[in-house]
């Protein structure tokens, strides 16, 4: 588990909203990595009054219950944090008795939650009309060679899989792309050796990661397209898109590299950056992580630093300039949804492109907010219904329909 997933599920803990699976997860990682919970609470990377209060002895006779488990038997001069200054020892065992409570509680709640689950709420959307298996999104995508040629990548055998003008495009695992020219063609004559325009595009469902022959990397995600030339020539880069990419642009000064959505251009040297077009989406966002870049429609102009986002809306040309949650932006590459405080017809968008599912609404819903980190690789049935739990909503699954309602 990483520092970011191990920080957003111990939040769920203090606002109540972590779902029973995750519960037992973190659990059963914080008695094999204790030490790490321990460096985290020390250093105050986060404020642990989040969550509910327990009087102290509770806490207390809650953490030597949980001590007693042969996974944390410790002797306390051996906890992890330990330290000499009895102010700060008082500190940390306060802060650990604290979460010891708390997570005691939650499993309790964890085990209540999984029988009612299984009773009720699997029935509600597991036991549906539909027998219908949807499972989460997957490595696949079509690759187009200049309209001529289609490749279907999926459970393509690594290797070589095919020469587009002077480039070798190679699988090199699963669910990646690496373009290379090929030693044979170094020495060519320009005139012998034009780019090829190759479009790589996912399904719903899908995503696809490419690296360039000037070894730029784009993360594609669902329902995306991308289309670029198999050896840049010129002084100039330039690529097409459709949907959402990450990029990592490799540097170059003499080259910039430009990022094309209909009438809306990304240009930059060297960085990483996102951008979401989709085109059932109001607007364009381009989020920038690291370097510099230009965002531009017609005479409107956004200059971008790291941690900002440009929006643009598809009806004006104006660009709005804000501070970004990066995070939420880059989730979806990390493998994970992030909900901050987020309507709920944006939330089943992207439900929708990463399950290959259809949604339909009925009643008045559509301005309910809600928060949250889910891990995509999970089931839709345990996403649906967490934002049940939360939130006064329900959804009924037909086939490949998710039908959303009060």
């Amino acid at each position: 588990m990483d520092e970011k997933k191990l920080k957003h599920l111990l939040y769920q803990y203090f606002n109540n909203t972590i779902t029973p699976a995750d519960c037992i997860e973190l659990l059963d990682y914080i008695h094999a990595n204790s030490e790490k919970i321990a460096e985290i609470l020390n250093n105050q990377q986060f404020d642990l009054n989040e969550g509910p209060e327990f009087g102290d002895m509770a806490a207390e006779e809650v953490f030597q219950r949980i001590m007693a488990d042969a996974r944390l038997n410790t002797a306390e001069q051996d906890l992890p944090g330990y330290k000499t200054s009895s102010k700060v020892v008082s500190l940390f065992q306060k802060q650990w008795f604290k979460v010891a409570a708390i997570l005691l509680v939650c499993c309790s709640v964890a085990l209540f939650k999984i029988v009612h689950t299984s009773n009720n709420a699997g029935n509600n959307l597991l036991s549906n009309k539909s027998q219908t298996i949807i499972v989460p999104g997957s490595n696949k995508a079509i690759l187009t060679i200049s309209s001529n040629k289609v490749i279907v990548l999926g459970s393509n055998v690594n290797g070589l899989l095919v020469k587009s003008g002077s480039i070798n495009v190679r699988k090199v695992h699963d669910g990646e792309l690496v373009y290379r020219e090929s030693k044979a063609h170094a020495n060519l004559a320009a005139a012998s050796n034009q780019p090829v325009i190759n479009t790589l595009t996912t399904p719903r469902g899908g995503q696809y990661q490419v690296v360039l022959e000037d070894g730029t990397k784009i993360w594609l995600n669902s329902a995306s397209s991308i289309s670029y030339p198999d050896k840049f020539t010129g002084n100039e880069r330039h690529v097409k898109l459709t949907g959402e990419a990450y990029f990592e642009v490799a540097k170059n000064k003499e080259k910039p590299f430009y990022v094309d959505i209909n009438n809306v251009q990304v240009r930059v040297l060297g960085t990483h950056f996102n951008i979401a077009a989709y085109n059932n989406d109001d607007n364009i966002t381009t989020t920038l992580l690291e370097g510099s870049v230009r965002v531009t429609k017609n005479d409107g102009v956004g200059l971008l630093v790291p941690g900002q986002q440009a929006v643009v809306m598809n009806n004006a040309n104006d660009i709005q300039v804000s501070a970004a949650d990066v995070e939420q932006a880059v989730a979806w590459k990390n493998g994970y949804f992030v909900f901050n405080d987020e309507n709920i017809t944006d939330i089943m968008k992207k439900v929708s492109r990463w399950y290959d599912v259809d949604i339909e609404y009925r009643g008045n819903i559509k301005d309910q907010r809600f928060g949250g980190i889910y891990d995509r690789s999970k089931s839709i049935a345990e996403l649906l219904n967490h934002l049940e739990k939360i939130g006064n909503i329900h959804f009924e699954i037909e086939e490949r329909r998710i039908i959303v309602m009060e």
